[in-house]
Parts: structure tokens; sequence; C-alpha cells
């Protein structure tokens, strides 16, 4: 099994999920086909700065606490950072921006662009490997687009292939 395979979807289980125990976690990794060990899965929740949060109601929920504080007010770098390796390409029709992302990433990804409030999009699709971002015109989405362009995620070739 390939580490950053794990930790991608590690990521993508905390950030899509409310998950309070490692065996939680553990049971969700194992029916995505990842069967990891309890040190393995301790490994990565140290090494990916994971931990958990008391909330006023008594629930201990995991999430990216410090790593998400570290980038506070840079959320580019945060998107850089967590969806470098996923996101596959960015590709307009008319009044629509679509992201291909790797398998099992698109809710994450769109989850995360739905906390940064950009104001051209007016809601968010996700499947499994697919976001539909609905802009109110085609200028928005061509907008998009280009943010994601400047975000460095995509090379001319990806685009291309999509």
């Amino acid at each position: 099994m390939n580490k950053q395979k794990r930790q991608r979807k590690i990521r993508e289980l905390i950030m899509t999920n409310e998950i309070g125990t490692q065996a939680e976690l553990r049971k969700r990794l194992s029916d995505a086909g990842y069967h990891v060990a309890k040190s393995t899965l301790s490994k990565d929740l140290k090494e990916m700065e994971i931990g958990k949060k008391r909330f006023p109601n008594g629930d201990n929920v995991y999430g990216f606490f410090e790593k998400f504080n570290k980038y506070t007010n840079h959320p580019i770098k945060k998107m850089q950072e967590l969806f470098s390796d996923t996101i596959l390409s960015v590709h307009v029709s008319g009044n629509f921006v679509i992201v291909k992302s790797e398998p099992g990433n698109a809710k994450a990804i769109g989850y995360f662009i739905e906390c940064l409030h950009w104001k051209e999009i007016a809601g968010i699709i996700s499947g499994d490997d697919n976001c539909l971002l609905l802009c109110r015109t085609k200028m928005e989405a061509n907008n998009i687009e280009y943010r994601f362009n400047s975000i460095n995620f995509l090379t001319t070739t990806n685009l291309k292939e999509f």
C-alpha cells in the first residue's frame, strides 16, 4: 500500500466526516480498501499533524487544527499543500467549472473550495472524482479557472487532456 495514497485518503476522510476515534477511522479506511495497523495509523496522524478537538457538547473530533492554523491568513497555501497532487484538471463549460481529481478526493476539494467563500461560486456539487462549480456567468467561471491556473495546480498539458 502506498503511504501517500493512504494519507491522502485519511485527509479526505477527516475533512469530510466527523470522526471521533481511531477505531472509526480504521473502519472507514478498511471500507475504502486501506487496511492499516493501529501503529501505522497513529504514525500517520502524528506526521500529518492531525489531532482531536473537544467541542462544548463533549464530542471529540479529529481535524487538521495545527496545520490549518499555521496558514490561517493564507488559504491558497493550504489549498496548494492539501490538493497539489490530487487536482488533475480544470475546465470551463458555459457558466460551470469542472474540477477533475484523483478518485475519492472531490468531496474534500469541494468542501475546501466552499470554505474559501469565492464570490463567483454560487454552489458546488461534488462526486467521487469531479467537482462541478456553479457560477452565475461565463465570465465568473473563467475567473475561477484563472484562479486555479494561478495557484499552479495544473500544467497546460493537463488542461488539454480534459
